[in-house]
């Protein structure tokens, strides 16, 4: 199947040869598409700020590489254009806390519909084996890419968020609190359970990739601080962090940067399962707060949800055994930011997740030891903030990222 900016000879993702474009102007355009549905030349031209002789030599390149189709001649509205993906749909799943998910969404980022599949607990530490989240994963992906058929709507993409590090070539989980801390290549553990998800990769318009979860949730509130560099926590399924430099995620040389739940902030602190002494996330991982908390059991009766969610009860309520749990974790969230925050000089953090409505506890054991030179100035840095409601598990950030590597691809081929 001849695919948008490929002939039948290219992959999806290889651009068409022949005259270049502008793949800026083309990029304006498919944004526009992707918000409004249609648009004629004219209206492109005012929505974009491009010129109409601009506009017009754009769409007629994109016209010619199969970017953009023309709307059906009997429609009212002759002449208008359209995406010629614009019916395919975004495909994002992953494993985080007791469940796999998958997600359909338009190109916009409208979730459409949605599968979730429990994840088996098989090992005396309560802890999933690797293989139980695979299969579930490879469920709910099943589940979803067979209605997307049905529906007669073709994946555009497909994202799968890791609670770890995205790392190598091809790409591996790394510290993955859900499918294991060893590097694990999700996608090939993916293809080999799910014959749905194999068939449609060669026809996606951008290759199947690895998406870490912090930097999904990140991507949200990064864009309320384009301007900014933005560290961004949360400690959900995991502690975790992310770096956006001015909108842009950045992952460090090798894929680690935000690995924050495996700072070694406790002298001579207990091993963690990574190899390290002293883990943050060995006095800050959801499990070892609930734990302390005397929820342990709960979460293994009602799943860690629902646990997370009875423990924040508690602390404003002020539970004692609760309050205390969440207390020393904030200390050495603190403690941790006191390393992190002057390397990175950050202009604002966000807490997200759980930890955001307590993140003034972070806050104040950050700030517990400042300079105090030039009359104590740094002390009021960096800004702290709370993340964005409603995208706790980072799918409508995946789903933005997964927008702009289509705007990117189709735009290449112009």
């Amino acid at each position: 199947m001849t695919q948008p900016g490929a002939t039948a000879a290219h992959h999806p993702a290889e651009p068409v040869a022949g005259p270049p474009g502008r793949p800026d102007h083309a990029a304006a355009i498919i944004d526009h598409l992707i918000d409004h549905g249609h648009a004629t030349r004219t209206e492109l031209a005012g929505a974009t700020g491009l010129g109409r002789t601009t506009v017009a030599a754009t769409v007629s390149r994109m016209l010619e590489v199969g970017v953009l189709g023309e709307r059906h001649p009997a429609d009212s509205r002759h002449g208008a254009l359209r995406l010629a993906a614009a019916d395919r749909v975004l495909l994002t799943a992953g494993v985080a806390g007791d469940d796999a998910t998958a997600t359909l969404a338009d190109l916009d980022g409208t979730e459409l519909a949605r599968y979730e599949e429990p994840v088996a607990i098989v090992d005396d530490d309560r802890r999933p084996a690797s293989a139980a989240p695979l299969d579930a994963l490879a469920l709910v992906v099943d589940r979803a890419i067979e209605q997307a058929e049905r529906d007669g709507r073709p994946l555009a993409d497909a994202t799968i968020i890791v609670q770890g590090a995205v790392v190598g070539a091809p790409e591996l989980a790394l510290g993955d609190a859900a499918l294991g801390l060893e590097p694990i290549d999700v996608l090939a553990a993916l293809r080999a359970r799910s014959q749905p998800f194999a068939r449609i990769e060669a026809d996606l318009i951008a290759p199947a990739g690895l998406r870490s979860a912090a930097t999904a949730r990140a991507a949200t509130d990064a864009a309320g601080h384009p301007d900014s560099v933005l560290l961004h926590l949360s400690g959900d399924t995991q502690v975790s962090a992310s770096i956006v430099i001015r909108g842009i995620p950045y992952q460090g040389a090798h894929g680690l940067a935000g690995t924050f739940g495996h700072v070694p902030i406790v002298p001579d602190g207990v091993r963690c399962a990574c190899g390290q002494r002293g883990c943050l996330a060995t006095v800050a991982a959801p499990a070892i707060v609930l734990a302390r908390a005397e929820l342990d059991d709960f979460a293994h009766v009602y799943g860690r949800r629902a646990a997370i969610a009875e423990l924040a009860e508690r602390i404003v309520a002020a539970e004692d055994r609760a309050r205390w749990a969440w207390l020393d974790a904030a200390h050495w969230i603190g403690r941790t930011l006191q390393a992190v925050i002057p390397t990175l000089d950050p202009d604002v953090v966000v807490v997200g997740g759980w930890w955001g409505p307590f993140a003034a506890d972070i806050e104040a054991s950050f700030r517990d030891n400042r300079p105090t030179i030039g009359g104590g100035a740094l002390d009021g840095l960096p800004a702290f903030t709370t993340a964005r409601p409603g995208d706790p598990d980072g799918y409508a950030g995946a789903r933005a990222q997964a927008r702009d590597r289509l705007r990117a691809v189709l735009a290449a081929s112009v």
